[in-house]
């Protein structure tokens, strides 16, 4: 597929077709497609929030402005602002001129803000609330960075997308402006993509290079260093590049934690000598590194490429924000590093060193854990389970569960039209969805609207580490059941969102659907719970579709919960902030709703469910049973041989389980014909024991 063709299906199916879809705008859905490419492909942002403001009626005191999208990211001490220009005909080239016309109308919000532009506006507005949280935390806010998004492409005559910097009040703020064109778009999509890697060139950094030494560890997988990094050099490289310095996992525990540790920062303003005594450091990754070695003072690092924190992402916030701040001298404070050289891209490899570096932190970030044997299993069913037909179908449909970025997309890019027409009519692109999204219709129905406020890998992280402890402690209630009740959840969720949409109250404001839907969702929900009953989510399954019924309870608790966050006596000013409290789940959870004898002539009695479940977790253990036999076989005699050998040398083994793993070596051998429920228990939990030991 190339350029053309691909600009015309992104725009006709991803943007126009979905907003039909989601009864939204098509300019709304685009937004929210460049974000998730600007953040979990080229790793420039954290989170963005859509608040379109414009103001066309210049004066000398207020300039003309517009900003479609935003997010004050403390932990990194930037503020992300985005203009998108959303062009449905004949591509364009984006000049120069535009560029900068459009970053002006940025810059000018920027300043309209602390001018005081919204002082009197409708506070519940979300660029009104976002202009408060500039004005007050203004003092941490270091770099400025501008995003323009386009269908249209970047013209061969700009060159360079330098700003200079902002400066208002005797503050200063550095700009960067980075733009998202359709070539930028079509790019991530293509298979094999990944984004430019990062060097760091410690000179550029006020650092001649980096005390080291290398650890002499053995290994065709990596190398390891420990070495001792200035503080103000993390600072610095922090300050310049943010957000693609942390790996996911960290950059979600800041987004969670809020980024400044005042513990870190107390110790930087009054104790800075024992900074590095008291700080247990920062581990790393990187892909390479140069070194050079002076004979008097030893091994020094000079320049690393695509550097990552995995551990440590907020003492290095903290060290950028106090010094921007508070102008906080850095010198004198050193931190200890643990760097680890990655000799190829283990994915394996990569996860363990990032969950066992952080695994004193509660939330774990999604991207980390789509290998762990329940989202394969969900991805298993979402290949070979076809949905009932809907009225007016004549092919039975897969809805498809993108476990890993581009699954979904990156086959088709090497079809013909006529391939990806058969592909596509099997496979919708409606029914595509992806791990966050599976964990928003998860955690929406487990009544948590709360964790699906804070977005993509916060809630994903929450809804995770709930899921562990179900899989260790039963995975059969991961079943065939569950997936279509899953999906039944998905076709609820967009129903709602649908409702929302149509809502005259919502269509005065159109802020913080996301919110409100999430909420309406587990109001429903508990709503259901109270009276004893469930929602039929299998039935929506079978139907693939959601009964009339449902339309007018669900305006009803979205009046309800629109209601209560924009009601001025909330405890915390910001809606988005406070719709990510428990507080307001426990408010609106409270709230009096009776559900109409309609709806609750289709709802489900527990004990109902409660048979098909049973049935269902049945079926699972059994077919997990076949699936574990296939698997052990599969691994080899001599795979369960050296698990032995190393098990036995690290002393983690008992004599019965090596007397069991003997057992799988002779079943694979085919001395044995099959082995019992019982050895394939505890070979599981052989191998988990293993693995936590880091043998397997």
């Amino acid at each position: 597929m190339n350029l053309e063709e691909f600009r015309e299906s992104y725009i006709n199916e991803d943007i126009n077709a979905e907003a039909v879809n989601t009864s939204r705008y098509p300019i709304d859905v685009f937004i929210d497609s460049a974000v998730d490419i600007l953040m979990n492909d080229y790793s420039l942002i954290t989170d963005m929030s859509q608040c379109y403001y414009e103001f066309t009626k210049g004066t000398r005191a207020f300039k003309n402005m517009r900003i479609d999208a935003a997010y004050l990211d403390l932990p990194s001490s930037t503020l992300n602002l985005l203009f998108a220009d959303y062009n449905e005909g004949e591509i364009k080239n984006i000049t120069n001129e535009f560029l900068h016309n459009k970053s002006q109308l940025l810059l000018n919000y920027f300043e309209n803000c602390l001018k005081g532009f919204f002082k009197d506006a409708e506070q519940a507005d979300p660029a009104v609330q976002l202009a408060r949280d500039i004005r007050v935390n203004v003092g941490y806010i270091y770099k400025i960075h501008l995003f323009i998004i386009s269908t249209d492409k970047l013209s061969k005559a700009v060159k360079k997308l330098e700003l200079p910097d902002f400066v208002y009040g005797g503050h200063i703020f550095k700009v960067d402006l980075d733009v998202l064109d359709i070539e930028g778009i079509y790019r991530a999509k293509l298979a094999g993509f990944t984004k430019e890697d990062i060097v760091i060139n410690c000179k550029d950094f006020g650092v001649e290079g980096i005390p080291c030494i290398k650890a002499d560890i053995e290994t065709e997988q990596y190398e390891s260093y420990l070495a001792i990094v200035p503080g103000t050099f993390l600072a610095e490289i922090y300050k310049k590049h943010n957000a693609s310095l942390l790996e996911a996992n960290v950059r979600s525990f800041l987004k969670f934690n809020g980024g400044v540790n005042k513990g870190i920062r107390g110790t930087i303003l009054n104790e800075k000598s024992r900074f590095f005594t008291y700080n247990n450091g920062i581990s790393t990754t990187a892909k390479a590194i140069t070194t050079v070695n002076h004979p008097e003072k030893g091994l020094f690092i000079t320049s690393f490429t695509d550097l990552q924190i995995i551990n440590g992402g907020q003492t290095t916030a903290t060290l950028a924000a106090t010094n921007i701040k508070y102008n906080a001298d850095l010198s004198g404070i050193f931190v200890q590093m643990k760097l680890t050289i990655l000799k190829d891209s283990n994915p394996e490899l990569i996860r363990n060193i990032a969950t066992y570096a952080n695994s004193q932190n509660k939330v774990k970030t999604a991207d980390l854990n789509s290998s762990h044997p329940f989202y394969v299993r969900m991805e298993d069913y979402s290949r070979k389970i076809y949905a009932p037909l809907a009225s007016g179908q004549i092919v039975q449909q897969l809805w498809f569960f993108e476990r890993a970025r581009g699954q979904y997309e990156q086959p088709m890019m090497q079809m013909t039209k006529k391939q990806q027409a058969d592909y596509k009519l099997v496979r919708p692109k409606d029914k595509k969805f992806t791990l966050t999204e599976l964990a928003k219709y998860l955690n929406a129905g487990a009544m948590l609207p709360h964790y699906v406020s804070w977005g993509g890998e916060v809630n994903a992280a929450h809804f995770h580490n709930n899921m562990v402890k179900q899989w260790d402690k039963d995975n059969s209630y991961y079943n065939e059941l569950f997936y279509k009740e899953l999906i039944g959840k998905k076709i609820l969720f967009a129903f709602i969102e649908n409702v929302v949409s149509a809502q005259e109250w919502y269509q005065e404001r159109r802020a913080y659907r996301p919110q409100i839907v999430a909420y309406t969702f587990s109001k429903l929900v508990h709503e259901a719970s109270k009276i004893k009953k469930s929602i039929n989510f299998r039935q929506i399954w079978d139907n693939q579709k959601v009964s009339e019924v449902f339309e007018k309870d669900v305006a009803g608790i979205a009046k309800i919960v629109f209601d209560t966050i924009y009601d001025d006596s909330r405890t915390t000013a910001n809606i988005e902030t406070y719709c990510k409290r428990e507080e307001c789940w426990t408010i609106i959870s409270k709230k009096s709703f009776q559900l109409s004898d309609e709806l609750i002539d289709i709802l489900v009695d527990p004990y109902e469910r409660e048979i098909e479940e049973n049935r269902a977790k049945k079926e699972q253990k059994f077919d997990s049973g076949i699936c574990n036999e296939i698997a052990i076989f599969n691994k080899g005699s001599g795979y369960w041989q050296s698990m032995i050998e190393r098990g036995t040398a690290q002393e983690v083994l008992t004599p019965g389980e090596i007397i069991l793993l003997k057992a799988v070596i002779n079943y694979c051998n085919g001395l044995y014909s099959q082995l019992t429920k019982y050895q394939l228990s505890e070979i599981a939990k052989i191998v988990q024991k293993l693995k936590d030991n880091m043998i397997e």
